[in-house]
């Protein structure tokens, strides 16, 4: 009898087991139709300012380009983040943001002018704000947490390589047709990319932990305030606190030094296809490396965070070196350092979401990465508006050189944590893929 009870319990264990394993694998399943959306996003991130310099745009101009768009994704990522904790929901926000950046997108390639060019890309970025923050909170609510960090590096290295195709399909559409018809092919992307999402996401539900009073699971009650508020969050978090310091003042040194790249190219008598090559070059390099810096964060990230921004130095350093080149020197450099800036990028992208994802609670999670896009849209607003500025009065060269200076205190507000944690700063270049580090 007991023989046949104990059967009984390993059969019913077996089967559970093999009905979490079904579930497992189909977690993450939705990674794939986002890679469409990534395809239209990567290949209209040059397309912008290409259309702004082919319509005459100034430095000043191509500066309000980049700070109004930044900007708005500062707003929206605030507004996105809050109601979607307020409400409990991330993928109809999801969905809103594909479908209205998408819009937005294709009404460009009807626009006559600068301005509704810049009014139209302040409404892309406002809605593509939502596409940024809330898949890390669906990922965080999907997979435990021991998992999250493969989780959102296999979303960023499937996310990167979408952007890569992108660029590839926006660069053989301006060649073989014309910017405006390279914005209508994105754009049917998008739209594809927005059905798919709707069919594939499922949101996990949040189970609340029970417990029992005199063996009596207890009623349940919940308040849902009728009154939405945008102030940002108080973070008492001390590591958040310093990350949100960096951050912004990475953000606005990045975009001093980057904004103004399109002028220079064409100052040099390069034309678009000069900004999909070297974007093509970022991309390619951090879409190779985002799984791998997810299997080398040490801790909760911070060490791998203050590497990105070492990198980050360099990539600028590099580019500050470049701007006296001639112009075929100045492509192949240019691609050289644009690949150090996508290896910058792919570890501070996985290091700042496994940070947050890490300090942060369920229901505060989407708020704090909304309140993060705010400080970085802040710090990208301030550069991409004082890059111009810098450029018409010191020259191009001191605009670079006053966005590398700011990657000083940025890299030492983390030393407090570093101290800490105390890891070598060695990239994790030289360590196997399947342990930590890149393998490289």
């Amino acid at each position: 009898m007991r023989y046949l009870k104990r059967k009984n319990v390993i059969m019913l264990k077996s089967r559970e087991k093999a009905k979490y394993s079904l579930k497992v694998k189909k977690r993450g399943k939705w990674f794939y139709s986002f890679i469409l959306f990534k395809v239209f996003s990567g290949g209209m991130a040059p397309l912008v300012p290409i259309l702004i310099v082919n319509e005459g745009g100034t430095p000043t101009e191509i500066g309000y380009t980049s700070g109004l768009g930044s900007l708005a994704s500062m707003i929206g990522g605030v507004i996105w983040g809050r109601l979607s904790d307020k409400l409990g929901r991330r993928k109809i926000f999801m969905s809103l943001g594909i479908f209205g950046s998408t819009i937005s997108v294709i009404l460009m390639s009807v626009s006559l002018s600068i301005k509704s060019l810049i009014f139209l890309n302040i409404l892309y970025m406002f809605f593509l704000a939502a596409t940024i923050p809330l898949p890390i909170s669906i990922i965080s609510r999907e997979f435990r947490k021991y998992e999250i960090n493969e989780a959102i590096g296999k979303f960023n290295k499937l996310g990167g390589w979408g952007w890569v195709g992108g660029l590839i399909l926006g660069f053989a559409l301006i060649n073989f047709a014309n910017p405006r018809i390279a914005i209508l092919g994105l754009g049917a992307l998008g739209i594809l990319s927005g059905i798919l999402t709707i069919k594939r996401i499922k949101e996990v539900p949040i189970h609340p932990s029970r417990f029992r009073v005199n063996g009596i699971i207890p009623s349940l009650f919940t308040f849902h305030p009728r009154k939405i508020t945008l102030s940002t969050p108080k973070l008492r978090d001390e590591i958040l606190r310093i990350v949100f310091i960096s951050s912004f003042l990475f953000w606005i040194g990045s975009m001093l030094a980057l904004t103004q790249f399109p002028v220079l190219a064409k100052e040099k008598g390069l034309d678009g296809e000069t900004l999909y090559f070297v974007s093509i070059s970022s991309s390619v390099t951090s879409a190779l490396t985002y799984q791998r810096v997810a299997n080398s964060i040490v801790g909760i990230g911070i060490l791998n965070y203050v590497n990105g921004l070492i990198l980050r130095s360099l990539g600028l350093a590099g580019l500050l070196f470049v701007v006296p080149l001639p112009s075929k020197t100045f492509l192949l450099a240019s691609i050289l350092v644009y690949s150090i800036l996508g290896y910058s990028w792919a570890m501070i992208s996985i290091s700042t979401s496994s940070i947050i994802s890490a300090r942060s609670s369920e229901n505060t999670r989407g708020r704090i990465f909304g309140s993060y896009n705010l400080v970085c849209s802040s710090g990208a607003i301030i550069g991409s508006l004082g890059s111009g500025y810098l450029a018409n009065n010191i020259g191009m060269q001191g605009d670079l050189a006053i966005g590398l200076s700011l990657m000083i205190p940025a890299i030492y507000v983390n030393s407090k944590i570093l101290k800490k944690e105390v890891q070598p700063l060695n990239f994790g270049l030289f360590e196997r893929s399947r342990g930590k580090g890149l393998g490289l």
